[in-house]
């Protein structure tokens, strides 16, 4: 369809567009051009007709579930004859488990959006009337053929005339004009459908994702904006180790053409290349996986068009990001509600995952997300048998998805794209490994957060982990330490924020609970310690049972306390290391050797380094210490006295023998 024609203005109109989204102003231009709107209308309605009256016979005949397969086939196909803005459509829609069943996302999914590449002559044309001079004018040389071609332009290899290898993009001619009158149709159509709503089961109005995706569409279609995008994510993400991205060019750069630094690369969807040059498709993966999540959760803006071909893979081992056009944002609140989020997954907390729906603006709060939770428990209690770093992405985002289908869920396009983007990463890395596991890749970027952010809801989420019902779970610190650790950019000095954290009055509950779990270890790991000196002295095990009774979980306490003052100990460097031996008999603990220990234990600390000084004067520094002291001189002397108590029995048990 030749669209060069329908409005004389139309150049600005686009760039306007691009910068300001105003759907009222587009629909008012192109009523001027209503033959080819109407022309192009027909096209889309004679191709797509037959397939809405399939499925409408399908429904009809009790056919619908067992014939989606193929009409969702059917649909990939009709959607690529009608060209870039409708592939880009589906594209969009594959990542939206709220308005289509899983066989559709998937089909949909599949979508590719390389065309067949337009003549030469007709770029460099593009290429003189944007730069304003003839293309050997400005490069010193170009490549004949493209290298690359997508939906809305094609690359061509040249070098600048200081001899600098460079890519150059050039959009597409007429392509849009095209995209105008489609987002036109398609809004039309969905005001249509938006007022029959209620019949047809779909939660959401429909104009507006209309407007969303269009906006972002009519932004790629501006160069300018895509080599700002470029530089803004450099910026943001370029000082990660390994993570690259091009240098724009902006003498060489226009609306229509784009022109940024040459690398040298293999695209990680080609196997075959990345086998010669002896480069792993997974250790990309996982410097991808790390880079994804940083954009999504620590700063918010990332990559919207997570195409696996858009990653390139240099021999030196960068990942190179390309194609800056579809950048999106998600918004603080967001990046937050979505690490709690995978909190309450973990600890099956299900209530708290639909109340995370309305921080996530999933659900409107008129809506009562009760009912959700049964749901939600039938599926994640079945693949949650196992640990969550050891399950697929994909079958995750898959089973909520057909939750999501069920109910009336709202899923915001940040959210959607945010769970293709790891999507397509993870499919990457099964290709090449079938055994690879995105969460268990994700998890010690996400324990580094919990960690070390000190955003008051993050620290409510560690809460949230490390605390159930009154009890310290040690073993999900012990792992947020250990995976976190794994993080390309953990720094353990910023562990001092979590301890900031702790003394501080908001982490008054914490506190209580970490005071009484100490207390209990390290008096389970003393009392451990005396029975095991008794029956080394006595030779009966008996008279060491009677005498210190033993009690649940012993023997993890005894060797979480050896951990604990071993790692003081090592890290203060001191030369006699800290005991939980005291002066009663056999070693038993007694008040007074837990207020001289705590003493020794507070000044040795407070000289170690002015900062942990300066902690040890806060409020509750004190609390600790002294709740720690009362509670273990509480246990000590009730211990004593059971002591006294079962010697004396064991005395009398001896006379009577």
């Amino acid at each position: 369809m030749e669209l060069d024609m329908l409005t004389p203005d139309m150049p600005l109109l686009l760039k306007e567009m691009g910068i300001n989204y105003d759907p009222d102003k587009l629909n008012a231009a192109l009523d001027k051009s209503w033959p080819q709107v109407y022309s192009r209308a027909v096209q889309v309605s004679a191709t797509l007709g037959g397939f809405i009256a399939a499925v409408a016979r399908d429904y009809a005949l009790g056919q619908f579930e067992s014939n989606m397969p193929l009409r969702a086939k059917e649909l990939r196909t009709l959607l690529g004859r009608l060209g870039p803005a409708l592939v880009k459509i589906g594209q969009a829609l594959s990542a939206r488990p709220d308005l289509l069943p899983r066989v559709y996302l998937e089909a949909l999914s599949e979508l590719q959006d390389r065309l067949p590449s337009f003549p030469t002559e007709i770029a460099f044309a593009v290429i003189e009337e944007e730069l304003g001079a003839p293309v050997e004018d400005v490069f010193l040389e170009m490549s004949e053929l493209p290298v690359a071609a997508a939906s809305l332009g094609q690359v061509y290899k040249a070098r600048l005339k200081d001899g600098t290898d460079v890519a150059v993009k050039v959009q597409r001619p007429n392509i849009g004009e095209t995209i105008a009158v489609d987002m036109l149709l398609l809004r039309r159509l969905m005001g249509v459908v938006d007022k029959q709503l209620p019949s047809i089961g779909v939660s959401q109005p429909l104009v507006p994702l209309v407007d969303e995706f269009a906006r972002r569409l009519f932004a790629e279609l501006d160069y300018v904006q895509e080599g700002h995008n470029c530089e803004r994510f450099q910026a943001l993400y370029g000082s990660m180790p390994r993570v690259r991205t091009p240098k724009i060019y902006w003498a060489h750069t226009s609306r229509r053409v784009l022109t940024m630094e040459w690398i040298e690369g293999v695209k990680l969807t080609n196997q075959e290349a990345m086998d010669e040059a002896g480069l792993s498709v997974v250790d990309f993966v996982d410097v991808g996986i790390e880079c994804t999540l940083r954009q999504l959760l620590e700063h918010g803006y990332f990559h919207a068009d997570p195409h696996p071909g858009n990653l390139l893979a240099t021999r030196g081992g960068d990942l190179v990001y390309l194609d800056f056009g579809m950048m999106s944002e998600a918004p603080q609140y967001a990046r937050y509600a979505i690490m709690a989020h995978v909190v309450h997954l973990v600890n099956r907390d299900y209530e708290a995952m639909c109340k995370d729906y309305y921080t996530l603006q999933f659900m409107d709060p008129s809506v009562d997300t009760a009912p959700i939770a049964p749901a939600l428990a039938a599926f994640f209690d079945d693949v949650l048998d196992s640990s969550v770093s050891t399950l697929n992405f994909k079958a995750i985002v898959d089973g909520l998805g057909e939750v999501l289908f069920q109910y009336p869920f709202r899923v915001p396009a940040y959210y959607a794209l945010i769970l293709r983007s790891l999507t397509v990463l993870e499919g990457l890395a099964l290709q090449a490994d079938p055994n690879y596991k995105l969460l268990a890749k994700a998890y010690p970027y996400m324990a580094k957060r919990l960690l070390t952010d000190p955003a008051p809801e993050l620290r409510e989420s560690f809460e949230d982990l490390i605390l159930k019902d009154g009890q310290f779970r040690w073993n999900r610190l012990e792992n947020l330490l250990r995976e976190g650790s794994k993080s390309q950019d953990f720094d353990p000095t910023q562990l001092w924020l979590l301890a900031e954290w702790l003394l501080s009055p908001s982490a008054a509950g914490v506190r209580s609970t970490v005071v009484a779990e100490l207390g209990r270890v390290i008096d389970a790991a003393a009392a451990a310690d005396v029975r095991t000196r008794i029956e080394q002295q006595t030779g009966n095990k008996a008279i060491a049972d009677a005498l210190v009774p033993p009690q649940p979980a012993e023997a993890e306490a005894r060797e979480r306390a050896a951990l604990l003052l071993g790692s003081i100990s090592s890290r203060l460097n001191l030369q006699e290391p800290l005991r939980l031996q005291g002066s009663g008999p056999f070693g038993l603990i007694t008040p007074a050797d837990v207020t001289s220990t705590t003493a020794r234990l507070r000044g040795v600390l407070a000289a170690t380094t002015p900062r942990l000084s300066v902690l040890l004067e806060q409020p509750g520094s004190t609390e600790i210490i002294n709740g720690l002291v009362s509670q273990l001189s509480r246990r000590m002397a009730a211990r004593a006295i059971k002591f006294v108590f079962g010697a004396q029995q064991t005395l009398a048990g001896g006379v009577r023998a």
